[in-house]
Formats: C-alpha cells, sequence, structure tokens
C-alpha cells in the first residue's frame, strides 16, 4: 500500500535500521507496514527481524535475519489452562523476563548484528527504530551508533515505558499491561492495579541490570546504562487508540497509531465469500488468532461451545487448525484459515468470538462488529475490558464455559444496543485526519528533520522520582504543617498552664 509522502530527491532521504528481537509474528504485523511504508516514501530502510521476506520485496527495504530462538507461531496450547489469578499478573512478568534474557541473548549474538553494525561503519544509519516491550537491550545499538532513537510498542505500553518519555502514569485509570481491568476501576481494582503497576516497574530494574551486563559483554565496558539511553528516546508509536482504550495524556513524543496493521480489503476465496453471502440471517465469526489454538480445547469444553452454538439459527465460521471436531453442528463450518480482516468486514457478519488479541480486536473495532471475548493470557485481559466498557463487547470466561453460558454471552452480544455501541466506536476508531501508517511515517520524518533540538520531549523525563512526584515540595509543606501543629500546641500547653497556675495561685491565696 503506498502513502502519500513524497521525498524531494535524494537528499531527502534517510537511512533508517529497524531491529525486532522479538520471535512473534503477532508483533512484527504492527512493525513491518510502518517499516514497508518509511521505504515506500524513499527511505533506505534496512530491517532485521525473525520473519524476512515476510511482505512482497520493495527496492529501498533490505531484510537481515536473527538467529538463535524459536517463533512463537501456533504455540499456545489450552490444555491445562483453568482461570486467571492474581499471582497471575507475576508470572507473567517472569515470563517477559525470561524472554527478556532469551531475546537480548540471541540478537547480541546473531550475526546479522555483526552485519548491520559493520553497514554502519561504512554507510552509516541515521536512526533506530526498535520494539519497546520486554528487554531494553538492542537500545545500547544507538549509543553506539550515535543515532536518534524511535520505540514501537504493539501493545499498550508497559509501565517501565512511561517515565523515560516523561509520560504520566496514573493508576487510578490506566490499567496495567499485566490486568484485566478497564479505566473505571473500584477501590480494590485500584489497590491491585496500584501495587501491580509500581511493582512490576519496580522488579523491571533487574532486566535492564541483565541488559546491560550482555552489552558490557558485548562492546565492553563504558556505555551508559539502558535506563539512561531510554531517557533519550525519540519518539513512541504505541498501537492504541483512545476510542477503544481510553483517552489518557500523552506527550508530543508518544502517538496513537491503533490499527497499523489493518490493510485495505481484500476479496474473499471463493467458497468463504459464498457461506457469507448465503447467509442474510447473520454469521458468527470464532478465531482465537495464530499463537492460541482452538483445536486444544479440552473435550468438556469443546463439547459445550458446540452444544451451544446448534441451538442458534445463524451460520458459525470457525477457524480450527486441525481437522473438524466430531459431532459437529450442521451450522458450523470450520476452515484452518480465515482472512479475518476481510471476513470481519463482510455485511453479514453479526459477532466475533475472540481470544482478545489485539490485532484481531482492533479489526473487529475497525469493521464495527460486537465481540464475544475470552481472555486466556498477557494484554486479552485489558482488551477484553476495554471492550467491555466502550459497550461493544461481552467477557466470556474460559473457567465459566457451559453450554448455557457460552448461549447467554452470545445472545447478549446479539442485542441492538451492543451493535449501537460498535458502530459508534468504529466511527471514532476510523474518524481520523490522517491514516494510521501515514501518521507514523510522518512522525519518524519529524525526528530525521527536527529531533535536534529535541523539542517533543518532556522534561519530566530527566526528573527524578522525587522532584517529579513533587515528594520534596510535599515534605516542605508537611513539615511546615508540623511546624505550625508544634507552634500552636507549645502556644496552647503555656496558655493552659498559664490558666491553671493562676487557678492554684487563687486557690492558694483564698485558703490565706
Amino acid at each position: 500500500m503506498a502513502i502519500g509522502i513524497t521525498l524531494l530527491g535524494h537528499a531527502s532521504a534517510y537511512r533508517i535500521l529497524g531491529l525486532f528481537a522479538h520471535p512473534g509474528l503477532s508483533h512484527f504485523k504492527v512493525f513491518q507496514p510502518i517499516m514497508r511504508g518509511l521505504a515506500e516514501a524513499g527511505h533506505q530502510v534496512t530491517v532485521v527481524s525473525y520473519f524476512p521476506s515476510w511482505d512482497e520485496p520493495h527496492p529501498n527495504y533490505t531484510d537481515f535475519s536473527f538467529q538463535g530462538q524459536k517463533l512463537m507461531t501456533n504455540a499456545f496450547s489450552l490444555e491445562g489452562f483453568s482461570r486467571r489469578t492474581f499471582f497471575d499478573n507475576f508470572v507473567e512478568f517472569y515470563e517477559l523476563v525470561r524472554w527478556a534474557y532469551e531475546t537480548c541473548s540471541a540478537a547480541l549474538n546473531s550475526p546479522a548484528l555483526d552485519q548491520v553494525l559493520a553497514l554502519h561503519q561504512s554507510k552509516p544509519f541515521d536512526i533506530l527504530v526498535t520494539e519497546y516491550f520486554a528487554t531494553d537491550c538492542l537500545l545500547g545499538i544507538s549509543h553506539v551508533m550515535q543515532v536518534p532513537l524511535v520505540g514501537l510498542s504493539s501493545s499498550a505500553l508497559m509501565p517501565w515505558h512511561y517515565e523515560r518519555v516523561g509520560l504520566p502514569d496514573d493508576p487510578s485509570y490506566i490499567p496495567s499491561e499485566f490486568g484485566t481491568f478497564s479505566e473505571r476501576m473500584n477501590f480494590w481494582e485500584r489497590v491491585e492495579n496500584w501495587f501491580v503497576v509500581r511493582s512490576t516497574n519496580l522488579l523491571y530494574r533487574f532486566v535492564q541490570w541483565n541488559d546491560d551486563r550482555q552489552l558490557m559483554a558485548k562492546f565492553g565496558k563504558g556505555l551508559p546504562s539502558v535506563r539512561e539511553i531510554a531517557r533519550n528516546t525519540s519518539l513512541i508509536l504505541v498501537n492504541q487508540h483512545y476510542s477503544l482504550s481510553g483517552a489518557r495524556p500523552l506527550v508530543p513524543a508518544v502517538v496513537e497509531i491503533g490499527g497499523i496493521h489493518i490493510r485495505k480489503q481484500k476479496p474473499l476465496p471463493s467458497d468463504i465469500h459464498k457461506v457469507l453471502d448465503d447467509s442474510p440471517e447473520g454469521v458468527i465469526v470464532i478465531s482465537w488468532g495464530s499463537v492460541l489454538r482452538a483445536s486444544t480445547l479440552p473435550q468438556e469444553k469443546r463439547d459445550a461451545i458446540l452444544n451451544a452454538l446448534r441451538r442458534l439459527s445463524m451460520k458459525v465460521l470457525w477457524k480450527w487448525e486441525a481437522d473438524s471436531p466430531e459431532s459437529l453442528p450442521e451450522n458450523v463450518i470450520v476452515r484452518k484459515w480465515l482472512p479475518q480482516r476481510d471476513v470481519l468486514c463482510h455485511p453479514n457478519v453479526r459477532i466475533f468470538l475472540s481470544h482478545g488479541g489485539l490485532l484481531g480486536v482492533s479489526e473487529a473495532v475497525h469493521c464495527s462488529v460486537p465481540v464475544v471475548v475470552t481472555p486466556i493470557y498477557g494484554d486479552q485481559f485489558i482488551n477484553a475490558a476495554a471492550l467491555v466498557n466502550r459497550g461493544m463487547g461481552v467477557a466470556m470466561y474460559y473457567d465459566k464455559i457451559t453450554p448455557e453460558y457460552v448461549y447467554q454471552c452470545v445472545q447478549a452480544a446479539l442485542q441492538p444496543s451492543v451493535r449501537e455501541a460498535a458502530i459508534a466506536v468504529s466511527a471514532a476508531y476510523r474518524h481520523r485526519p490522517q491514516t494510521a501508517l501515514e501518521l507514523s511515517v510522518w512522525s519518524i520524518e519529524n525526528v530525521l528533520k527536527n529531533g535536534a533540538r529535541r523539542l517533543e520531549k518532556s522534561y519530566g523525563s530527566e526528573l527524578s522520582a522525587v522532584v517529579y512526584n513533587s515528594w520534596d515540595v510535599g515534605l516542605v509543606f508537611a513539615g511546615m504543617v508540623a511546624l505550625c501543629l508544634a507552634v500552636v500546641v507549645t502556644v496552647a500547653t503555656k496558655l493552659l498552664n498559664k490558666k491553671s497556675n493562676a487557678r492554684r495561685a487563687a486557690k492558694k491565696s483564698k485558703r490565706s
């Protein structure tokens, strides 16, 4: 997809390096359109990832491949999963820490990184674009190359991303990426959210310590800490949009690009097109993404869902990775693969049963389709909460799945009010002055052209926690209040003592 940005001659073209060391395809689906868009805008783009040649070749786009980690596609089984608890906040954080170590180690020891470092010596890069997720390891490359740093986030920002750009992070209404809440939290939810945000932010220092250690082993001593390098971030592009996730304060260095992966609609395969066209009463679409495998559902859960679907008059189109399950209802049609975005935008699609992955949720919002969401792990819980909060989603929790429960959730999503909310949210989601891709390319070009003075940077990123939170000011006022109270108590004590002494003197004089 070409974008409406034209560069004036070769002098305006920049050399852009993209480093994406996380081996998850769903993440790269967010980053690749941006890098491709920069190439189409005339820049020389070099990308190192686990997904080279993922798209059609472009003369300005050069691929290198990381090595050392297994890809995370179709890797999660539902066998053994039950429900989420408070402690899963920290179990998932531990998983991120483990990924961070493996990601950093594999990236720094990959021959591809040495190749781009050698390229930089002969033809220097002008900027580094990399993922902001579970490790800051590759931020050290921006210091080695002495180039500006741009971060891309495939989901909402992690708790440790806020301070590096001076972005306000208020746990009273901004939910943790690890949590299960929307912006509307009750007291105990706010207690949990505050604790998770603050504790994971502190625990992340251990990840950064490991990043520093591995960078030192690669480049020797002399590099600043990655925490210090992160404060030189010029821009973060984050895959969210206020119409779904909720409005929150943003500094100029943070730009929302929700739905960046959504491309122009393509023709549907003939068999799927016929199913949808021949179903004026409506179609339910079920897809649990590229990592979760619906075919691994335990028999009890599988039968419960199928029995609920059997009661419905409309057809069901289900992405099922294995052979068709036994006792398949006549109205259920399974396919091992679905062009999800193109299917969802068909006018006969009524609701979408999803695991709550952000890419699928974004497509449902784009296509104004209500969602019955069954979150399993990661950001799926806050995505589910956001859909429910906006009125276009119904949460169907995995541990509660029974035939009647599934049926009631589907019926709730078919209510006219849910459909109306989906249409309203979709209208706001799509109504933008420029596309997410155009905004992304412009924002990165703006850093390249005007970023030397760092005018977009919030001074808050340079402040210590004491100054940023005005704890010192609060301490001064607390001291003043304490001093005033001490004066009042001292004066009151003296007055009381004086009055007491006067009474004793009066009594003594009467006796005499």
